[in-house]
């Protein structure tokens, strides 16, 4: 059982991306799309020609479009599996700047808040074809992740598709920035209506720009009051956040890949720029526990969760590493407060019946066991924990029956 405890922190701590994956899924894959995403180039100054990314990122605000191509230059070719990748970035600057115009003559025949957010969506999607990469759920794809490949091969995912927004749109002379909501990112849009009374919206750029306000997000994504005040959802980002982002998700990318150590050092440089990215704090959590860094990891749930008190997936992390640590009560307190934010989750109770198997109590843990198949009946780790179960209980007939259930030869 004591591998099967493991295995279920892993499945329910695994590293979240910024890659459009939220709190709210199920089964045995809970956040795993990797560890827990901005100006356009008409913003910046012209002194930002000069500069490397480093000397950029020194700045809240930047040639953001200039950024970007810097951050794909620098890192895309460790998995493009070639020596270097050397973009042309004054050319491209000027293709964008072509774009931006495009953009901006557009605009001009608008006379609404609402014709100019159609405007928008419209020539993200239609004129340059960006779309949603449904087939890399887990944000593990590099081209997703790089501007200049989302560009060219039509597909990303929510952070880099706001990235076009936000380089366009702001270039275009919009008032759009970038926001972040639990394992998700998202387009800001304000403007004026034409009574004189403001308008606001957010773009959900994973669904071609469709349009919906801040209760749907606090729905789906039930974080807390708290986070928004400690600037960590739904805030405007400045530049060296959104790259922050980037690099929380680069992090995820190079775990993925097999290197702790310097996801370690990506989730630390996210953190430098965007301190407040209780994500981060989570992946980096997540990655140091596997290394065996359990005071780290500690330290950095704890910091994520008083960024944001409804970060769940938080809570049972910590509630793992309290319990190897012989922190039983400590561990149920954290495991209970994970079940009450989201009763829905089966790790959560496949947890608690790691948990009380261990303390040896069949009864309860089959009960906890029994709950995970109620919520989903094809979590094939609780037939298997269901299976070690009964046979210690000498009820071997229904230990076989788990046993098939989870696809075991017998």
């Amino acid at each position: 059982m004591r591998k099967l405890l493991l295995l279920a922190v892993v499945l329910v701590s695994a590293v979240v991306v910024t890659g459009c994956a939220s709190q709210t899924r199920s089964g045995d894959s809970i956040g795993r799309t990797l560890p827990a995403a901005t100006n356009g180039s008409s913003r910046a100054s012209t002194d930002d020609i000069e500069l490397s990314l480093e000397q950029m990122l020194e700045k809240d605000d930047f040639n953001l479009a200039r950024a970007l191509l810097l951050f794909s230059e620098e890192y895309y070719p460790e998995f493009a599996g070639v020596s270097n990748h050397n973009i042309d970035i004054d050319a491209r600057l000027k293709r964008f700047d072509t774009y931006t115009t495009q953009l901006r003559d557009a605009l001009r025949r608008d006379n609404s808040p609402r014709q100019r957010v159609r405007t928008l969506v419209d020539f993200i999607h239609i004129k340059l074809g960006l779309r949603f990469d449904g087939r890399d759920q887990r944000g593990e794809n590099p081209d997703n992740l790089f501007f200049d490949r989302v560009l060219q091969n039509r597909y990303g995912y929510c952070v880099t598709l706001s990235l076009a927004y936000l380089v366009f749109g702001q270039g275009a002379g919009l008032d759009v920035t970038g926001v972040r909501f639990p394992g998700h990112f998202a387009v800001l849009y304000k403007d004026t209506d034409t009574n004189g009374t403001p308008y606001e919206t957010i773009l959900e750029t994973t669904d071609f720009g469709d349009t919906r306000d801040e209760v749907y997000y606090w729905s789906e994504y039930r974080f807390s009051a708290t986070s928004v005040e400690n600037g960590v959802y739904l805030t405007p980002m400045t530049d060296k956040e959104i790259v922050g982002t980037l690099y929380n998700n680069l992090a995820g990318i190079t775990y993925a890949g097999g290197d702790s150590n310097l996801a370690i050092q990506r989730y630390t440089r996210a953190l430098e720029l965007a301190p407040n990215n209780a994500e981060a704090l989570y992946n980096r959590a997540i990655v140091e526990s596997g290394i065996e860094e359990d005071r780290d990891a500690l330290k950095d749930l704890n910091e994520a969760i008083r960024l944001d008190p409804n970060f769940t997936l938080a809570f049972i992390a910590r509630s793992g590493l309290l319990w190897s640590a012989g922190e039983r009560d400590a561990a149920f307190a954290d495991l209970a407060e994970a079940k009450r934010k989201r009763p829905e989750w089966p790790q959560t109770w496949m947890l608690e019946g790691m948990f009380q198997f261990e303390q040896g109590d069949l009864d309860a843990a089959r009960t906890s066991f029994s709950r995970v198949l109620d919520l989903d009946p094809e979590y094939s780790s609780a037939h298997l924990a269901l299976a070690e179960l009964e046979y210690k209980a000498g009820n071997d007939a229904e230990a076989r029956k788990h046993e098939a259930a989870a696809g075991v030869n017998q």
